[in-house]
């Protein structure tokens, strides 16, 4: 399976989406669910998390 966004490099990380899995957790919806998540390379999954995660994922919001 390819990346979902660059749709060009294998994927290899699991992206919880269109939620962030502590949005999921907060509203009791089950984080591990694969409806719940899209597939991206490594790269991709880097990017995404930095721009949408400032300070990093286990940063407190």
């Amino acid at each position: 399976m390819t990346c979902v966004l660059c749709t060009v490099a294998r994927s290899t990380v699991a992206d919880h989406y269109p939620l962030t899995r502590r949005e999921l957790l907060a509203s009791h919806a089950d984080p591990d669910d694969p409806a719940r998540g899209r597939g991206l390379c490594a790269r991709c999954h880097n990017k995404h998390t930095a721009a949408s995660s400032p300070g990093g994922w286990a940063a407190r919001g």
